[in-house]
């Protein structure tokens, strides 16, 4: 017994000398450039440029402290400004926290409360690292080792990795402790030592030894549930458990590099549009606090100096200004800043974010789109496709739909069903939203952009809009989900700096409208919206009968889908179904006669069914069959090209009404980070193949009985594309060009009267572009006039 005490007194004492040797130790190793001190007069949800919070939703600053303010398994502020370097070495932090009040009492789940360390995304990049708990098919295939925790579980035990202590801290000694952390890093083994104090007193010491193969990436605090979920919710459920307050976060050590450049607003990124000289330019905010300035400023350069043009209140949902000035010069570049003044850290300052309008390029015979669609944050930011599209320089960018997927961030959707729910909705987008664009803010900031939301945007997994009506029942039965303010926020942030809609008038609810054209370089493009106005299945329930008869049952949130090949699609067509709806038909009759050298249709998917996934899909354009028609009767008569996104993989097809190849061409562009399980399977050879071309293309019927001419096709995973860059990212880039991912770009050649097709993988070395295999099947150039 004796012995036993004195061994127990003797680890004591070695803990203590333990504790004093590294304090002293890594007191001479503090960060050169350490954590900014934060503010406790500010209360808000973005805590600062230097911080990260994913999502922002549940965070907020208050009284100098992060607050977590509801629950979930993602739940992180990362450092933005420090990471820890290849190579061995020791490092430290620390942090005050406490339990967040709790009015309902218990909580149905264990949280989790400390430090995230060695935090790695698809690749070693400050913003990439910020999403390491992705947990689609994608990031499962990419993610490196997943970071190691290290705090206190709401329970009382203290943990590091996977490993508990046995000794349990008390709910008083967690309403406000300090957590010191201190790792050593040498070869494969990770020493890590942790400790809670509780009015500077230690209450509790904890060791732990760990192996990997690095240790580097983002460090961050975390406060989420412990147990990962077994899989993904898109609804707003979140996980219940206890949540806790942070402050005085610091670090240092040698393992740490500082890069006090890395920061992340006010401003994040401006995307703007030219046409008929006038400037549409948005600016995109972060949610400030009440009391925060609520204008910015648009400034272009005049010699030496900068000239005010327009200012423009901060929409407070959208966190969005838009600058519209009225007589702009296209006749010439003209460079441009955003600026907002707002209280940092360090006092009054002024934020600033600017690039080039450039002219319009009426002098270039060829006008080059850069089209890109179905973007979730796996790739985030988006790092070598950014290179890519700066390196080819494309005149226009068009986003297709689907920016954001309700996996972005790793975090569930929340969708408004009453004004009260709006707000913290509409930061659930945001943040999803800011993770699929941020990345292409360099391409954005010097070339006009215009995007289209699609279904997954509005957090629909399919959508037939019927001109605004609200859902009611069944998806399949139409309508949009949410409440009006958020919808109409979501459509604002994606399509707000489009030029002035041909017919403003709202829709049913209230949801507005912003059908238009926008010409550049003697080429016009109309930007339409294919899910607005469309019928939905449950318009044809009584001409399904026989299907539900085949199938034994009325199964109405299936009924959009057909996988019986002896059914006659045919059957589900009527006139009075729509597609884009008579007020769009007029739009693009209007525009079809206008004085362009070339025209295209940007909108969001094919006007055809060009995949097998199931025998007929009324979520794609093919159906219904009259609206159909009629669109590409107007777009034949306007003599347009189509561009679209929403298939994930790349096509080129030629349309046909009554006869193959008697509308236009169709090019689909590949998913930028989305894979799929479409593929374009048909069951019989295509006729009237040309030589040379593949065996999956020709002359077919899709589904619908429409008729289709296939010309290119890159089903995921048929792709074999070599790529001589090494280094990191690799596995990234070797991922996505094996599933067909990557983007399209359309050239316009105005003295030749033709439009060349071109779909292209993402490439490591953009110097080398022009030397690249594209996806097969392309380029393809046709002659249009």
């Amino acid at each position: 017994m004796k012995t036993e005490k004195r061994e127990n007194q003797l680890m004591k004492t070695l803990n203590v000398l333990w504790f004093a040797f590294w304090t002293f130790f890594l007191s001479t190793l503090s960060a050169r450039e350490p954590l900014p001190v934060v503010s406790d007069s500010v209360e808000r949800s973005w805590i600062g440029p230097e911080f990260w919070s994913n999502p922002t939703m549940n965070w907020k600053l208050s009284g100098g402290r992060f607050e977590n303010t509801h629950g979930g398994w993602i739940n992180e502020v990362h450092s933005l400004t420090h990471q820890l370097k290849q190579g061995d070495g020791v490092f430290q932090m620390s942090v005050r926290l406490g339990l967040m009040e709790d009015p309902s009492g218990s909580r149905s789940e264990i949280g989790f409360a400390g430090f995230t360390f060695g935090a790695v995304g698809h690749r070693n990049d400050y913003r990439a690292n910020i999403l390491h708990t992705l947990q689609n098919g994608f990031a499962r295939e990419l993610l490196k080792q997943p970071p190691v925790r290290a705090g206190i579980v709401s329970d009382g035990r203290l943990l590091i990795g996977s490993k508990y202590s046995d000794k349990r801290l008390n709910s008083k000694q967690m309403m406000n402790a300090e957590l010191k952390l201190k790792v050593q890093y040498v070869g494969r083994k990770i020493e890590v030592w942790l400790a809670v104090l509780n009015a500077g007193q230690e209450v509790a010491v904890f060791e732990s030894s760990l192996e990997r193969d690095s240790l580097i990436g983002n460090v961050a605090i975390a406060s989420h549930g412990l147990n990962r979920p077994a899989k993904y919710n898109r609804d707003a459920r979140v996980i219940d458990h206890a949540r806790f307050w942070f402050s005085d976060w610091q670090l240092g050590g040698e393992k740490f590099q500082a890069n006090m450049e890395q920061t992340l607003g006010p401003i994040l990124w401006t995307q703007y549009t030219l046409h008929e000289n006038r400037l549409n330019l948005m600016a995109f905010f972060v949610p400030m606090e009440e009391s925060a300035n609520k204008v910015a400023k648009l400034q272009v350069r005049s010699g030496n100096d900068w000239k005010t043009v327009a200012e423009s209140d901060i929409e407070p949902l959208s966190r969005t200004a838009l600058f519209q000035v009225k007589g702009w010069n296209s006749g010439s570049d003209h460079e441009y800043r955003v600026t907002y003044q707002w209280e940092s850290l360090k006092g009054a300052s002024v934020a600033t974010w600017g690039g080039t309008v450039r002219k319009d390029p009426v002098e270039k015979d060829t006008i080059v789109l850069a089209a890109l669609s179905c973007s979730n944050s796996d790739l985030f930011p988006n790092r070598f496709l950014t290179d890519n599209l700066i390196a080819q320089d494309p005149d226009l960018v068009f986003f297709s739909g689907d920016q954001i997927y309700e996996s972005n961030g790793g975090y569930s959707t929340v969708v408004p069903q009453s004004e009260a729910e709006v707000e913290r909705a509409a930061l659930n987008y945001l943040g999803k939203f800011w993770l699929s664009i941020l990345g292409f803010r360099d391409l954005l900031k010097d070339r006009q952009t215009v995007m289209t939301p699609d279904d997954h945007d509005l957090y629909s997994n399919d959508l037939w809009g019927k001109g605004g009506m609200a859902m009611t029942d069944s998806r399949c039965f139409g309508g949009y989900h949410g409440h009006v303010d958020w919808v109409n926020m979501i459509e604002y942030t994606q399509m707000g700096n489009r030029p002035d809609p041909y017919d403003s008038t709202p829709i049913e609810q209230g949801i507005r409208v912003y059908t238009t054209a926008l010409n550049l370089g003697g080429v016009s493009f109309a930007l339409i919206n294919d899910r607005k106005f469309k019928s939905a299945p449950g318009d044809v329930v009584d001409e399904m009968e026989p299907l539900f008869d085949m199938r034994g049952e009325r199964n109405y949130p299936q009924m959009d889908t057909i996988n019986e090949e002896s059914f006659d699609t045919k059957k589900l067509d009527r006139d009075d179904l729509q597609l884009l709806g008579e007020r769009q038909l007029a739009f693009l009759r209007d525009w079809g006669k206008s004085d362009a050298t070339l025209r295209a249709v940007l909108s969001q998917s094919a006007f055809c069914q060009p995949h097998h996934l199931m025998y007929a899909d009324m979520d794609s354009n093919g159906w219904p069959q009259s609206g159909r028609r009629r669109a590409l009767e107007v777009i034949r008569d306007a003599n347009a090209v189509m561009v679209t996104g929403d298939l994930h993989f790349p096509t080129l097809v030629q349309q046909g009404i009554d006869d193959w190849e008697d509308a236009g061409w169709a090019f689909t562009v590949p998913s930028v980070s989305t894979n799929t399980h479409r593929r374009w399977r048909p069951k019989v050879p295509g006729k009237n193949r040309q030589p040379g071309m593949a065996e999956n293309t020709g002359r077919f019927l899709d589904g619908w009985g429409n008729k289709i001419t296939m010309w290119a096709i890159a089903n995921p995973l048929s792709v074999d594309i070599e790529d001589p860059y090494r280094g990191d990212g690799e596995e990234t880039l070797e991922y996505i060009r094996a599933t067909a991912q990557g983007y399209g770009l359309v050239k316009f050649h105005k003295s030749e009267g033709s439009v060349t097709f071109e779909s292209w993988p993402v490439y490591g070395n953009s110097e080398t572009l022009s030397e690249r295999d594209q996806h097969s099947g392309f380029p393809k150039t046709v002659e249009i006039r």
